[in-house]
């Protein structure tokens, strides 16, 4: 274990100070020998047991408990969201092996099976994220992926739309807590700075995905006068494996760092200490109404949930019409189910790319404003370009353009999660964020009305209204609030920064660039459970 520092360590990014830890009390909560508010409380019981604030956390030692939690960590949280967006995903696949005409279904009732489903999340997401909180994640995340599992078979028994709407509804009920939970997990075992990358690299599964099951359902199309039809053998499937995967969560994921088996007292007190500088804390099960107001007076929460809704309006929508896009463009069903592969491909690219970027510039926000403005690009041309076998190739390239809005969801996730401190605000606000991403994609497939297919020109409309109010104008309206959400967290450091220079009589010039790197704060309050507006002395926001 690092020893006691003495000095300054150049490796660390922060210098931590000697301070007493003040554990969860029912009558008081206090910090530094100083009484709070109980709107944020003590820290942790479980947690306090474990924290060590005179460790400095060097260089090498970040580096190695990083890689010990990509290994142990990591690949539970990108096969779950692969297996997340793989069951979900199955219903764009089998739109186009049969299962509108074997169900018999006609008008908008296809859509309406994309829509049932985040009738579902949105039903669940306030319970979930309050269970997450009060119980052992990996266990409460087992069994959901088991129950999901199984209702994603019972697809295959289905003979009319009203039961696959009732299936699509508890499909969506019992996946409303897993984007919350991996949230969750990320928050719990990683730095601030790391969470683009992590994030997107269980984000990009959608890519991944979409060429897995490009390939399965590209085979499954040759079955013929078998006993079940190609896609109920789709469902079957899919939902087996998972199945599978959730009783592997229950048996290998632990909780939390704290009840970790796989890891030894001295490393847990490594991996708590080494996320110090989050200022994020790591659980605490006490839900505070005080936090609850509070997020809902953040004009910054606000703004996120109004990009949640804008983007997912988009990306949902073109989730269950890809295949039927791609298939209008002249491409056969074969065709369709193999350029998966291309998409998935793509859609991993852009979430690598966009999370190397954010992290390489230091700058989340701007890029996320350039990635959007290519799918603005890739909207227009897709929707103003007539279909040819000419402008076949072209029309698909577009169509990939347009799928960079697909980067909104990791980006904008990143900034939430190392923006939002105090648990139950966390709660609050994933929980807000939630509900805006099932409502744009209840909305979002809507859009895409029937009579209007292949090629959805009213839906495709839509999408360039909402990426800009107009064409000449060039802004659109998800990235009029980036660029103001950006202004507002870039003007709270600002203030936070000279009003610590004003306390500390240190008025040393500091980088607008990478402030988080240019300031020794200290870290003494960390797991305290303080909100990121109430933690001016030590919270910087990171965009």
């Amino acid at each position: 274990m690092p020893s006691r520092a003495t000095g300054t360590d150049k490796k660390a990014q922060v210098e931590h100070v000697d301070h007493p830890i003040p554990t969860a009390s029912p009558n008081a909560d206090v910090e530094g020998g100083k009484t709070l508010p109980a709107a944020f409380g003590a820290i942790d019981e479980e947690t306090a047991k474990y924290l060590n604030p005179d460790i400095v956390i060097d260089e090498e030692t970040n580096q190695r408990i990083k890689s010990m939690l990509n290994r142990r960590i990591l690949p539970f949280l990108i096969i779950t969201y692969f297996f997340q967006t793989f069951d979900k995903g199955t219903l764009a696949f089998s739109s186009i092996m049969g299962i509108q005409r074997d169900v018999g279904l006609v008008g908008q009732q296809y859509a309406l099976l994309g829509t049932i489903l985040y009738v579902g999340i949105l039903v669940g997401e306030i319970p979930a994220n309050r269970i997450i909180q009060l119980f052992p994640i990996a266990k409460f995340l087992g069994v959901l992926i088991i129950l999901w599992g199984i209702l994603v078979m019972c697809h295959a028994a289905c003979k009319t739309w009203s039961g696959l709407m009732a299936v699509r509804f508890l499909l969506g009920l019992f996946e409303s807590a897993v984007q919350p939970c991996l949230m969750t997990l990320t928050v719990m075992y990683y730095r601030r700075e790391e969470h683009p990358t992590i994030i997107s690299y269980w984000y990009c599964q959608q890519g991944v995905q979409l060429g897995v099951a490009g390939l399965l359902a590209y085979g499954l199309t040759y079955i013929e006068n078998a006993a079940i039809y190609s896609w109920q053998a789709l469902f079957l499937i899919v939902g087996g494996l998972t199945v599978i995967w959730g009783c592997l969560i229950l048996v290998f994921l632990p909780d939390s760092p704290m009840r970790a088996k796989c890891f030894d007292e001295e490393t847990k007190t490594l991996i708590l200490e080494r996320l110090r500088v989050n200022e994020l804390g790591v659980q605490d099960k006490r839900f505070k109404w005080e936090q609850l107001r509070e997020a809902f007076k953040d004009p910054v929460v606000w703004l996120y949930l109004l990009m949640q809704f804008t983007c997912f309006l988009i990306v949902g929508s073109l989730a269950v019409f890809s295949n039927i896009i791609v298939n209008g463009l002249g491409f056969s069903v074969r065709q369709t189910q193999l350029l998966n592969l291309a998409q998935g491909g793509w859609s991993v690219l852009i979430y690598i790319s966009s999370a190397w970027l954010a992290r390489w510039t230091k700058q989340t926000i701007l890029v996320l404003i350039c990635f959007m403005i290519v799918a603005l690009v890739g909207t227009i041309v897709l929707n103003a370009v007539a279909v040819t076998p000419a402008t076949a190739a072209g029309l698909l390239i577009a169509f990939y353009l347009a799928n960079c809005c697909i980067v909104s969801g990791n980006l904008l996730w990143s900034l939430v999660t190392r923006n939002i401190a105090g648990q139950s605000k966390k709660v609050t606000t994933y929980t807000s964020m939630f509900i805006m991403f099932a409502a744009g994609n209840m909305v979002g497939p809507q859009i895409f009305q029937s009579f209007d297919g292949p090629r959805y020109h009213t839906a495709f409309s839509v999408h360039i209204a909402l990426y800009g109010q107009s064409c000449a104008e060039g802004l659109a309206l998800f990235i009029v609030t980036a660029i103001l959400l950006r202004f507002v967290l870039m003007r709270r450091n600002s203030v936070r920064r000279k009003a610590q220079a004003e306390v500390e009589g240190n008025m040393t010039q500091l980088s607008a660039r990478d402030p988080q790197t240019a300031e020794i704060v200290q870290h003494d309050a960390a797991f305290a459970d303080l909100t990121d507006l109430a933690n001016t002395r030590s919270f910087r926001y990171m965009y």
